[in-house]
Formats: structure tokens, sequence, C-alpha cells
């Protein structure tokens, strides 16, 4: 453990550091907890009439023989009421005012209450949290119970630092998604964007968790950097950089803590996607006097595969959900519009055929969509579609153009650039593009978001 600990101090940004090292260390003990009953499907997902679940998160208590810490309480309580609303399969009771227990046990046992006070304000679920905060030591207990059924879900202790407090619940808001859906939450992923302050010549690359707090940056050197993605395992990152005057492919590794040049073919070698199992990766490279696509090994650089053979442009592609097939964006019909091939190469089908300009897909392992720009009336929109061409929706209908979009680690939500006040910022909405948030709010502006699977 100590030699990976040390590892890992090597690695970049410190705050994804802290997040690796605490994962390693955190314990996730049931032991005194009663064991989780049966499985119950709480929502079907498929279902043209999805309702909200009414959720109540009790107030925080001390765990029995420990101080209050009501700052702690309050952090921890909100985190997981921000979460659990953001996933959209939850209707949170947040109004403490009208709950009718009054916290007065430190014991969160199923006999310490009576389930009808919940199920009377309206409550099917109901999370009941203890803690203990010593120094810089955190230990907490979760409690998801269905107050219909009279009975809990599933229970948890976690324990880290103090200064952890966001991970150690996002943690647990992963666990009740999971639940009760089925599908892996989203709340321990993290974002990867570019960054450039107004009349900065550089453009950097910086990191957040995935509500935008915890932002760090990833790169400082002070040259243009671009096109981030996550690994599959969220342990790498590739990017693109003009550090040596040239657009090369980047690998940083942060197990291991290694920053490493895998391609610098002449020209450019960008938009780098990984495959499902991470061992290989395709860009785009200049080939001639334009760009086709490509697929090379992730851990040298290696080139595997030419996939396109073309006198037109080829650029962004990323890979189907099982590595079957790739999707990038060609003009070989004369104007940008979206093509899938397989990965082996050979034969293409175009796969866009709505307006004039697509580009910039994104395909989810979790709902079988690609979501895409479009510009529509001058405009670029959010827009998805099937991999066999039907179905296509937009999504978005701004006045500003919304760019670059990718999808979450579940594929319940997109996140996306918009220009809001004239600064591009991180923008998120779920799949049906309903509950539009933004992420961001400064001054520096965002390009090319890239989300991780969960840590």
């Amino acid at each position: 453990m100590l030699s990976i600990i040390k590892s890992i101090k090597l690695a970049l940004p410190n705050t994804i550091i802290t997040a690796l090292v605490l994962i390693l260390l955190i314990v996730c003990s049931t032991a005194g907890l009663p064991a989780r009953l049966e499985a119950r499907v709480y929502l079907e997902l498929d279902s043209p009439n999805l309702r909200r679940i009414p959720l109540a998160v009790a107030p925080l208590q001390p765990l029995c023989g420990c101080q209050e810490d009501k700052e702690c309480a309050l952090l921890g309580r909100k985190i997981l009421v921000d979460d659990l609303e953001f996933s959209t399969f939850f209707e949170l009771l947040d109004d403490t005012s009208s709950y009718l227990e009054k916290p007065k046990s430190c014991n969160l046992s199923q006999e310490s209450f009576d389930f009808r006070n919940w199920s009377l304000i309206g409550a099917e679920l109901l999370i009941k949290t203890g803690y203990s905060l010593s120094g810089e030591k955190l230990v907490v207990e979760f409690r998801l119970y269905d107050t219909l059924a009279g009975k809990m879900i599933v229970g948890k202790r976690y324990r880290g630092r103090a200064k952890n407090i966001r991970l150690l619940f996002h943690k647990f808001a992963n666990q009740v998604v999971e639940s009760i859906t089925g599908l892996p939450g989203e709340f321990t992923s993290k974002i990867a964007f570019c960054g450039r302050h107004k009349n900065q010549p550089a453009q950097e690359l910086y990191s957040s968790d995935y509500d935008g707090h915890e932002r760090r940056q990833i790169t400082r050197n002070k040259s243009i950097n671009i096109s981030p993605a996550w690994s599959k395992d969220a342990n790498k990152l590739v990017f693109t950089s003009y550090r040596r005057d040239n657009p090369d492919l980047y690998l940083i590794d942060f197990m291991k803590g290694k920053e490493s040049r895998l391609t610098n073919r002449k020209g450019i070698n960008a938009a780098a996607a990984w495959s499902a199992d991470n061992r290989h990766l395709t860009l785009m490279q200049r080939y001639e006097n334009h760009s086709e696509i490509t697929i090379i090994k992730a851990g040298s650089g290696e080139t595997v595969q030419r996939l396109t053979k073309s006198s037109a442009n080829q650029a962004s592609p990323c890979w189907s959900p099982d590595n079957s097939e790739i999707a990038f964006v060609s003009d070989r019909s004369g104007t940008p519009q979206i093509y899938i091939t397989t990965s082996k190469g050979g034969r293409w089908r175009r796969l866009t055929r709505k307006e004039n300009y697509n580009a910039n897909p994104d395909w989810s392992a979790h709902n079988d969509k690609v979501v895409f720009t479009s510009k529509i009336d001058g405009i670029f929109q959010i827009c998805t579609i099937k991999p066999n061409g039907t179905d296509y929706r937009q999504l978005t209908y701004a006045s500003s153009n919304c760019e670059t979009p990718c999808w979450s680690p579940n594929g319940r939500h997109i996140l996306f650039t918009k220009k809001v006040n004239g600064i591009q910022q991180l923008m998120v909405m779920d799949d049906k593009g309903r509950n539009l948030k933004q992420l961001t709010f400064d001054k520096m502006e965002k390009k090319s978001p890239n989300w991780s699977a969960n840590r």
C-alpha cells in the first residue's frame, strides 16, 4: 500500500491524487450493519411515464458518543441533496420544517424511529446519516430505507479525511442511484476541459468534480493544449499539445505520476478517444494534405491501422460501446457530416442527413445514442440520434452556440459548452434536453469538456 501511495504522490493534479489515495484508503465496511435485502426494481427506466420517487434526507446526527459539528452536518446533507436532485430520479422532500420526526437518537437502525413519520409526509425513500469528526478523521454511516415496506435497502460506512467530505458523500449518492435504478451514479466522476484566460496566449487543461467543485489545473506548460480524453478507468488522460511547435499527442498516467508523448507525426495528432478496454486510441492524424482516422496502441503510440482513406478531411472519432464501430466526421459529401465505419476499416455509412454541418459525436455506452453538434439557423445546437439513423432529436434551442457535447458515465446527462455573457461556460442537461444547469461562472473560456467514469 505504501508503495502505491508513494507512486500516486508523483502524479498530477493534487485533487486527483487525493481522490485516488482516499479511494485506496476508504473503508466501505458493512460490519455491524444489516445485510442488504432482496433486490427490488424501484424505477423502470424504459417506462415512458418515469416518475421521480419522493425521498427525504434526514438531518445528519452525530454517531453515538460523538460530538456535534453543525458545519459538517449541513455540508454533508447539502451534498447528498444536490447529488440526488441532479440525478433526476428523485423528488427531494428538502424542507426539514415539514418533517414530523424530530432528531432524538444517535441510533440509525430502523428500530429507533417510526416509518409512519416519513410515509405520512409522502416520502417513499429515506436516508439517515450519522457522522463522527475527530480532528481530520471523518467517519460517516449511511442508511437508505424503503419507508413503505419498512425495511433497509442498503447501509454503508465510510472513513476518510475531513477535507474529502465531498467524495465520501458522493460515493453514497452513487450507491443510492445504483440501488434504485441499477445504473451507476455520476457523482465521483471528473470533468477535464481546456481553459484560457482573457488576453493570455496559453490554453491549459483543468479538472473538476462532476458538479464544478474542486477545480484544479492539470497542465502548466504555457502552450496550447486541446482535446483532453479520460481513459475508461479514469486513471489516464490523453490530450494534444503544441508545446514542441507540432500538435503532438500526450498521455498522463496519474497512477504512475508519468507524462509521455505518444505520437509526434508531422501535422495534427488530435481528438483522441479511448477504446472500451483502454488498449487502443482512435484519433485524427495528418496524411498528405488532409486528416484521416487512425488507431494506435494506447501504451506505446504505435500505429495499428489507418481506418480511412479519402481525399476529404476526417475528424473527431469515437468508439461504439462494444468497440466494433467508430463514428467520425468527414466532409466527403461537401459539408461536415457524421459517418460510421467498422473498427477494422472498410465500408462506411452516413449517419446524419439533417442540416449541413454536423460534428463532435460522442457515443453513449448506456442508451445507444450518439450526441453531436448541429449548425441550425446559423447556431450550433446539441442533438442526439440512434446509430441506425433513427430517433433524431434537437435538444437545445439556444441563441448562442452550444458545442462539444459528451455523455455522463451512465448516459443520463450531457455536458457541453455554451457562451454566456460572452464567455464559454460549462453546461449540463439531462438526456432529454431538460434540467439545464450552468456549472461554471468565472471569466475563463472553457472548451472541449470530457466526462470520466466514476473513480
